[in-house]
């Protein structure tokens, strides 16, 4: 039986090497108030003063500087086709630029109204900035949200009830809602279709950023303590810290588990990562005075600026890989979500409907295309391993599939170096977590439970390895794997 110790120890050594900070980039001779990646995950860029910094994420060089600003840039964000940045100034304009060449596309500029927030909606179809400037609305003096499109520079409105500068900007998932922050200490979200508001939120001190969660349906504030609130009602349902801790800026990873926060208090400054699953902080990273925090949208870096210019002489940004152990995590709950999908609409429909045996063959056949595999990753696979088992040598093609060792999470996991050929029953027990590989030797575990089936005989068996390096079994994949396999069995102990 296996021994909760090791299972300890696998896990102590595999968190050990989370978190690995891969570029520090220094000279940024201002406050860092944004930092963003783009969808790629090829090019970072950062705010210096009144000019953009665009970084290449393989080279670690300075790739170009963006340079039309007269005054202070406060934000920016890249599009979500990764072709477009904007940035928002205290010279009171709106500037979107070409990522690709650097070239200026157009500066929006309604008024003479500084910008301290920008932000694209999902679809990249709009881009709204906030205002610090007072004037005339129907509310009385306000603050302006100005919603532009972002192709033709056209404003397409303008949302008025703030009665002091707008700090932040996010859009639902969906790109129906907006939720703005002001220093009036107020959460406003507005419906974008019918540009009426719809709910104002009175219960956090000094809010600074918000975002709304990839489901869409709860938004969470910073300030003096991370609130968590029903986007549909406005509803307060949680405060994850008390009014003692000021978080400046904060970020959610894509798959919604995970929340970093730039935090400044007493007894800490730099960065804490924390479980929203669990509410509890899992790490920390080091950087003093972080002002800004973004993941990458695919959710494997972190990139956070500093506000250290004056003390040190440069403020700092760092990029950090995520660990694989929350990537895995993040892949297996979205893995367990679908297939939980999949059961109730198994359940409601019912496994046999005599009535309708053609629908009922293509949704077979669709299955079974699914669990074989992307077919260009099931063809990468069956090609490195000769078109057998990498296990059993089973070599009647029908039945293998292209196994991934990280539960499958869009194409980037459909690299054959995350892939295994595997018989379609050792499939099932690998993807149970049945069934896995020591990483060290690199040869078959099995669970307790299966010693006793025909399935024992493979204990010890040793992986059959590509015909091509290129191909060979990603080493932290397997250590993820073989960690989920070991915490796994422990789960049956009593």
């Amino acid at each position: 039986m296996v021994e909760k110790k090791n299972a300890a120890a696998f896990r102590q050594e595999t968190d050990a090497v989370g978190w690995q900070c891969i570029h520090t980039f220094p000279a940024h001779t201002s406050w860092v108030y944004g930092v963003a990646i783009t969808p790629d995950g090829q090019t970072l860029a950062s705010v210096c003063s009144k000019e953009i910094l665009i970084w290449d994420l393989e080279t670690g060089h300075l790739d170009k500087v963006l340079c039309e600003h007269s005054s202070i840039i406060l934000s920016l964000a890249i599009s979500p086709d990764g072709q477009t940045i904007a940035s928002g100034s205290l010279d009171k304009t709106v500037k979107l630029w070409n990522l690709q060449t650097g070239e200026l596309n157009s500066t929006l500029s309604l008024r003479a109204d500084p910008i301290h927030c920008v932000a694209f909606s999902p679809d990249g179809k709009i881009l709204a900035s906030g205002g610090e400037n007072k004037y005339k609305s129907a509310e009385g003096k306000t603050t302006t949200i100005y919603l532009w499109n972002p192709d033709t520079g056209e404003l397409m409105g303008m949302l008025s009830g703030h009665s002091l500068r707008i700090n932040h900007l996010a859009f639902s998932p969906d790109g129906r809602i907006l939720a703005s922050t002001s220093n009036d200490q107020t959460i406003k979200i507005w419906d974008l279709e019918t540009r009426q508001l719809l709910h104002t939120l009175i219960k956090h001190k000094t809010c600074s950023s918000v975002a709304i969660t990839p489901d869409g349906k709860i938004l969470i504030s910073s300030g003096f303590g991370i609130k968590f609130w029903d986007l549909t009602t406005g509803e307060l349902l949680n405060t994850l810290r008390e009014y003692s801790d000021f978080v400046r800026s904060f970020s959610i990873s894509p798959d919604g588990q995970t929340l970093v926060g730039a935090f400044h208090d007493d007894t800490y400054n730099g960065i804490k990562v924390w479980n929203l699953g669990t509410g509890e902080v899992i790490h920390t990273l080091e950087l003093l005075h972080t002002i800004s925090v973004a993941f990458s949208p695919n959710g494997k870096m972190l990139a956070a600026g500093s506000a250290t210019c004056y003390e040190d002489g440069a403020a700092l940004v760092k990029v950090w890989e995520v660990p694989f152990n929350l990537l895995a995590q993040s892949s297996q709950s979205l893995y367990e979500s679908e297939l939980g999908s999949v059961e109730k609409s198994v359940e409601a429909e019912g496994y046999f409907n005599p009535e309708d045996i053609e629908d009922a063959r293509n949704r077979i056949n669709t299955s079974i295309v699914r669990r074989q595999g992307q077919p260009q990753f099931r063809r990468s696979l069956l090609k490195a391993y000769n078109s057998q088992c990498v296990i059993t040598r089973c070599d009647a093609e029908q039945a293998l599939e292209a196994a991934h060792i990280i539960p499958y999470l869009g194409p980037d996991t459909n690299h054959p170096s995350n892939g295994l050929l595997l018989r379609a029953d050792i499939h099932t027990l690998f993807d149970l977590h049945l069934l896995s590989l020591n990483p060290e030797t690199m040869t078959v575990v099995i669970a307790p439970k299966l010693v006793n089936t025909c399935y024992g005989e493979l204990f010890g068996q040793r992986l059959q390895p590509p015909k091509d390096e290129v191909f060979k079994p990603s080493r932290k994949a397997i250590e993820e794997h073989y960690k989920a396999f070991l915490q796994k069995q422990n789960s049956y102990e009593v």
